[in-house]
């Protein structure tokens, strides 16, 4: 399976209907989430510099993705150790990527970086997951928008809905 995936309707960081937001399109391909961005000079947190914290929040979104996709698990996070190797600017073109390193029970193990056009790393997450208790799918997976979405995506995701 490859391919761009759902978005959540209500993100800041994913949702094409959030104008306030990043507006990020995730797409699956051999084990990782990635997406391809720019964040506008209105997120700068110093001069020409994009706030850490929406730098973590791209990452953050990307390991949620990639946890879902490829355990099929609803997880939230636990516990992240962030490192910025060089800083991330404004109006800049960037990709983020993301793949799940291990699952040991209801944790889950994922790592999540941005990289430039040249694939060197500004900024890198290691982060712990854990699968949530009490998430009823279906409900969860009205609030995306599977307009733009093949429909092995789709299906994809519908079955995880119905096995929940």
């Amino acid at each position: 399976m490859k391919g761009k995936l759902p978005t959540y309707r209500k993100s800041f960081f994913m949702s094409p209907e959030r104008k306030d937001g990043l507006q990020l399109e995730m797409f699956y391909e051999d084990g990782c989430v990635y997406t391809d961005f720019f964040i506008h000079d209105r997120f700068e947190g110093y001069v020409d510099v994009v706030h850490g914290g929406m730098t973590f929040g791209v990452l953050d979104t990307i390991i949620w993705s990639v946890i879902f996709v490829e355990t099929k698990k609803i997880a939230m996070t636990k516990k992240v150790e962030m490192e910025f190797f060089k800083p991330i600017l404004c109006n800049t073109h960037y990709k983020a990527l993301g793949k799940v390193i291990s699952v040991e029970g209801r944790d889950i193990r994922a790592e999540a970086w941005i990289e430039d056009v040249d694939g060197e790393i500004y900024a890198r997450v290691d982060a712990l997951f854990r699968e949530a208790k009490g998430i009823d799918l279906k409900v969860l997976m009205d609030r995306f928008d599977f307009s733009p979405i093949s429909p092995e995506i789709r299906d994809f995701y519908m079955s995880i809905a119905e096995q929940g």
